[in-house]
C-alpha cells in the first residue's frame, strides 16, 4: 500500500462504535462562536492559519463529542476545544523550557491568576473558560480537571519532545504509556461529567477499575487519533509520535502491516473497556453516575470519529489542512 492509497475510513468508518452517532443541535452557532473568536482574538496567528483553523470546524468536535451540551455549557467547551488545539500546535517547533512554562503559566490561570493585558487569546480564553466553568461547575469537578489539564501537558507534551527533537521514536511499550497523555484527552474527557450532570467522588473516579477503563478509553481515542491523522503525519516526514510509525520501526513491518496491527490494538483496547464496564458491577449507590458517565464517553468516542471522517479539513493527505506553525510558539 502506497501512502497516497490509505485510507483510515477502511479503519474506522462511520458509526464504528457501539453507542449513538449525535450531533448538538447549537452546533451552528457554535461555528459562528468559534469564527468569531479566531478572526477577532486568535490574531497573533497569521492569516493562513486563521483560515486553516476555521475549516478544521473544531466546533464540530465539541458538538459530535458532546451532544446533550446546553447553549451555555457548550461555550468554555467550544472555547477549550480550540484554545487546546492551537496551543498543542503551535508548540511544536518550542524548546522544552518553553513547553513548560506554557504548562506552568497554563496551570496557573486555570488556578485563577488573570493574563496579563499583553498576554494573548490562549491565555485571555483560558481565563475565560475557568469562569464559565465555575459558573456552573462545582470546585472538586474544576480541580479534577485542572489536575488532568497539568498532568496532559506534563507527562504527554513534555515527554513527546525529547523523541521529537531527535526524530527517534521510542519502544513500543514506552510509546503506549506516554501516548495515553500527549493524545491530551483526560481533560475533555471530564466535560461528559458536564453533560452527565453527575459529578462522581473522588473515591470513584479514583477506584482502580474506573481509572482502567478510562485509561483505556484514552487510549482508543489515541489510537483512532493516530489512525486518522497518519496521513498528514507521513507528509511532515519528521513525524516519530504516530503509532503506525512506531510500529513499522520496531517490528520492521510494511504499511499495510502496521496499520492492520495499530487497528488490531485499537479493538483490544476497545474490547477490554467495554468487557469491564460489563462485568464489574460493584460501584454501590454511584453504579447508575457511572454508568452515565461511561455512556458519555462512548458517545464522544462515536462523535470524535464522525469529526475524523466528515467534518474536518485537519487531517488531509499532504498535510495541505494543518496549521502547521512557524519557528516558535508565539505564545
Amino acid at each position: 500500500m502506497k501512502p497516497e492509497e490509505y485510507k483510515s475510513s477502511n479503519y474506522l468508518p462511520l458509526n464504528y462504535y457501539p453507542w449513538p452517532n449525535l450531533v448538538n443541535p447549537h452546533i451552528e452557532q457554535m461555528g459562528r462562536d468559534m469564527d468569531s473568536w479566531i478572526d477577532n482574538d486568535y490574531t497573533f496567528l497569521t492569516d493562513i492559519q486563521r483560515e486553516k483553523y476555521k475549516k478544521m470546524r473544531l466546533h464540530a468536535c465539541t458538538a459530535c463529542m458532546w451532544p446533550d451540551l446546553t447553549y451555555e455549557q457548550t461555550i468554555p467547551c467550544n472555547r477549550f476545544m480550540l484554545q487546546y488545539v492551537v496551543l498543542d500546535d503551535q508548540l511544536e517547533h518550542s524548546s522544552l523550557q518553553e513547553i513548560q512554562q506554557q504548562r506552568i503559566r497554563c496551570t496557573a490561570i486555570l488556578k485563577g491568576e488573570q493574563p496579563g493585558p499583553d498576554e494573548n487569546a490562549l491565555y485571555q480564553h483560558l481565563a475565560t473558560l475557568r469562569d464559565e466553568f465555575r459558573a456552573f461547575m462545582p470546585e472538586i469537578w474544576m480541580n479534577r480537571f485542572i489536575n488532568y489539564f497539568y498532568k496532559s501537558f506534563r507527562y504527554g507534551i513534555e515527554l513527546e519532545y525529547s523523541f521529537k527533537i531527535k526524530q527517534r521514536p521510542p519502544s513500543l511499550t514506552l510509546y503506549k504509556a506516554i501516548r495515553e497523555y500527549s493524545v491530551l484527552m483526560h481533560p475533555y474527557l471530564v466535560l461528559g461529567e458536564i453533560e452527565s450532570g453527575l459529578v462522581l467522588p473522588d473515591h470513584i473516579i479514583e477506584h482502580p477499575i474506573l481509572q482502567r477503563i478510562i485509561s483505556l478509553i484514552v487510549r482508543v481515542v489515541a489510537w483512532q487519533n493516530d489512525i486518522h491523522s497518519l496521513p498528514k503525519e507521513i507528509a511532515k516526514g519528521t513525524e516519530v509520535f504516530n503509532l503506525v510509525l512506531v510500529l513499522q520501526r520496531e517490528y520492521h513491518l510494511s504499511l499495510e502491516e502496521a496499520c492492520e496491527e495499530a487497528f488490531r490494538m485499537h479493538n483490544a483496547d476497545l474490547e477490554e473497556m467495554i468487557t469491564l464496564h460489563r462485568d464489574y458491577r460493584e460501584f454501590g449507590e454511584y453504579q447508575e453516575h457511572v454508568d452515565k458517565f461511561l455512556y458519555y464517553a462512548g458517545v464522544g468516542l462515536q462523535g470524535v470519529n464522525t469529526f475524523y471522517l466528515q467534518e474536518t479539513d485537519r487531517y488531509l493527505h499532504g498535510g495541505e489542512g494543518f496549521a502547521w506553525p512557524e519557528e516558535k510558539c508565539p505564545c
